[in-house]
């Protein structure tokens, strides 16, 4: 496909932003691009590029900004519920650890997702990375942390690897166990700290291990 006319092409040319480097954006107006076989062959001006590929699919990119998609280092897209009713807490004075203390927090997100189904995590969570993908995120990190026990927390991993399958964000799963002391250990932090150690991240390992080999000999 040629994409064409656009009003800027963001290139991006010359490696990684560093330095003296930084926003040099490698801009061509008008610009156009050729993909084939699923890689860019071709970057430059539209006409140049309308002309040398005629018989190329076209797709009219006027009015628009052509540029590489954003990849999202930091993310905690998965989880249920909603803490909308402490933004109230908030704008009264309450503190984040009063919060905390009154089973709000991260702990109120703990308590619902481990509530939920895989089917509810991957129905809260489809919305949230369709927004991502709208403004331009096209790969993100992802992490669990709001299972804080073995079970949730191997729900959430599956749920990203679902979620990255169905596309067309790529995702890229991070175990986060230890995001918090699960509420259940609020008085024994080296108790969770051995469950994460002893039986969390071997039963993580073990589970990747079979996913991988199973994606492996899929293809």
């Amino acid at each position: 496909m040629l994409i064409h006319s656009a009003s800027q092409l963001l290139t991006l040319s010359g490696g990684p932003q560093r330095g003296r480097a930084l926003g040099t954006l490698g801009l061509i107006e008008d610009g156009a691009l050729l993909i084939q076989d699923q890689d860019i062959t071709a970057v430059g001006r539209s006409a140049d590029l309308l002309a040398a590929h005629p018989s190329e699919p076209r797709l009219d990119a006027s009015g628009c900004a052509v540029l590489p998609g954003f990849v999202d280092p930091h993310t905690h897209l998965v989880w249920v519920g909603d803490r909308a009713a402490e933004f109230e807490m908030k704008m009264a004075g309450a503190k984040y650890l009063d919060i905390l203390a009154a089973g709000g927090g991260i702990l109120s997100t703990v308590h619902k997702t481990r509530q939920a189904s895989l089917e509810q995590v991957l129905a809260e969570t489809r919305p949230r990375l369709g927004r991502m993908f709208a403004h331009g995120t096209t790969t993100a990190e992802v992490k669990s942390g709001y299972g804080l026990a073995t079970e949730p927390e191997m729900k959430l991993l599956q749920a990203i690897l679902a979620l990255d399958a169905e596309g067309p964000v790529e995702l890229i799963p991070t175990f986060l166990g230890a995001h918090a002391i699960a509420p259940e250990y609020r008085d024994d932090p080296q108790g969770y700290t051995d469950l994460v150690c002893g039986e969390m991240l071997p039963a993580v390992q073990a589970w990747w291990q079979a996913e991988w080999h199973a994606l492996w000999h899929a293809e």
